[in-house]
This record gives C-alpha cells, structure tokens and sequence, in this order.
C-alpha cells in the first residue's frame, strides 16, 4: 500500500532482503497489492530483480487491475500473471465488460504470463460481508457456466473465490469438470472470433491437433416468452470443411456430425463449450 520509491538508496537491498526471507521460508507465489493501477514499472522491476537473486522460483501476481494494456511487454517479463480489471464480483454487467478486456490482453498470454481475470466469485460468498450479507453468489446457473467457459478458453488463472466447505452438488461440478479445466491449461492461440454485442464466439487451437476448442455466448438478456436462441458459427470461419465432428464439454457428450454451420441453442447469458473435430 505505500510505494518503494525505486530510485531511493536501498529501495532495491529492501525488497533483496524481503523475498530472500520468503524464500527461506518456501513461499511459492507473491500477490502485490496496488501495483497495477496505476503501473509501478520501476518498483516491479524492483521485484523482478529481488525474486531473481534469492533463489527460488516464486510466481509473481500484481493487483489490482486494470494494468493498462500499453504496459503488457513490460508485466509479462517481469510477473507471472496481473489483474486485468478492478475487483471482480458476481455482477452480470461484470462478466460483460471482461469480454472486451480478455479479447486486449489475450494475445498476450503464454507460458509465465497470464493476464488474470480475477477470481471465481462462486459457491457461498461474501461470509464477512465485505460485499453484502453472507450469501450464495449472485451469478444464475447459466452465468456461472458462461463466467467458467469465458475464464477457461482465455485461459486465466482459475482461483475460487467462495467457501468450498459450503459448495453444492452444481457449484463443485463446475469447478471439477475435467473437459472444460483441460480448454484452461492445454489451449493455446486463444482469440475471439466474433462478437455482435450479443452473441460472441471464441476460438481456440489444441497443440498436436487440428481440432479447435469453441465458445459460444450469448450475452443478451432474457426476451419475453424465450429462455434461448441459436448462437451461429460458420465451420469455415476456423477453418473446416465437410462434415465434423462435436463434443459438448459441459455435457461430457458427443453431439451429432455438423456440416456448414454449428448452431446450437444458448440460454440467455449462458454459454456452451465445445471441441470441434474435422473427419
């Protein structure tokens, strides 16, 4: 909370000796508050250095967001992963403004450095009432499934933000499904495809394939007398021809061969998560 001025005498024999200690003690991962907004280029350089010299390897995470987007070759040689946003809640107005950051700052996500979207506000949240009474978060079934498929195929970092002691059957299954957590950490070249302001498609490579992982969005509210409409992707637009194959992610279950286009049915504010196989 109170800056280390870079250019002061000992500001750098400081931070040496803060993480030299961390180290001999076995810390793994330093989460740097008031970092990132606004950027403290020169401190984290600062830390960079100090984290090199003592010895362990320590994951470095900065916070909060937004780090501007004019600073991402500067964050991502000097942290691991940096808070693209502001403190992320169970908003639905929340999870709308992440498409737009998580389309930024993903081409800048690799190996050692992941723009972080925050965490996953799921489950029983808030028992402290730092935002509101103790309550179950505020996202509906079909958000929450939209916020793990976005978190999973722009591949942020994934911390639960809840009480896992206090998770539902629906919750624990979210966070423990193993098809959709492999999009998070095996996809690569992830991108948005396209986005009308309601529907919005994300694509993403599989190394060692020629396969691609797809998201489907569909971020418009509710219509009277409807619970869902068809989000439409073009096969040729990721590059198929012919007849494919798809495998429906959440529903651990292969669908039937599609030709042309892909249009399935999405509920309003949710999502669908697939892996789409050429024959």
């Amino acid at each position: 909370m109170y800056t280390i001025v870079a250019d002061r005498d000992g500001a750098q024999a400081y931070y040496d000796s803060i993480f030299k200690l961390y180290a001999s003690w076995g810390i793994d991962y330093i989460k740097i508050d008031d970092l990132s907004r606004p950027y403290h280029q020169a401190e984290i350089k600062l830390i960079r250095r100090a984290i090199d010299k003592c010895g362990r390897k320590i994951v470095l995470s900065t916070s909060p967001g937004a780090t501007p987007l004019e600073a991402a070759e500067h964050v991502k040689t000097h942290a691991n992963l940096w808070r693209i946003s502001d403190d992320f809640w169970d908003r639905w107005v929340d999870i709308k403004e992440m498409f737009g950051r998580c389309k930024n700052w993903a081409p800048h996500s690799g190996p050692g450095h992941w723009p972080d979207a925050d965490m996953l506000p799921l489950g029983r949240i808030s028992i402290r009432g730092e935002r509101g009474d103790d309550r179950r978060t505020r996202f509906t079934r079909d958000e929450q499934i939209t916020l793990m498929s976005m978190w999973s195929i722009y591949r942020s970092p994934l911390m639960f933000g809840g009480d896992l002691p206090s998770n539902d059957a629906f919750t624990l299954s979210i966070i423990t499904n193993n098809e959709v957590l492999a999009v998070n950490q095996t996809c690569s070249n992830s991108r948005e495809l396209s986005n009308d302001n309601w529907h919005i498609i994300w694509v993403a490579d599989i190394p060692g394939s020629k396969d691609k992982y797809v998201g489907l969005f569909n971020a418009r509210d509710a219509a009277e007398g409807r619970l869902t409409e068809n989000v439409s992707l073009k096969l040729a637009d990721i590059g198929f021809t012919g007849s494919c194959k798809v495998r429906d992610l959440w529903k651990h279950k292969n669908l039937d061969e599609i030709e042309g286009t892909f249009a399935p049915d999405i509920a309003y504010h949710g999502a669908g998560l697939y892996r789409i196989s050429p024959k």
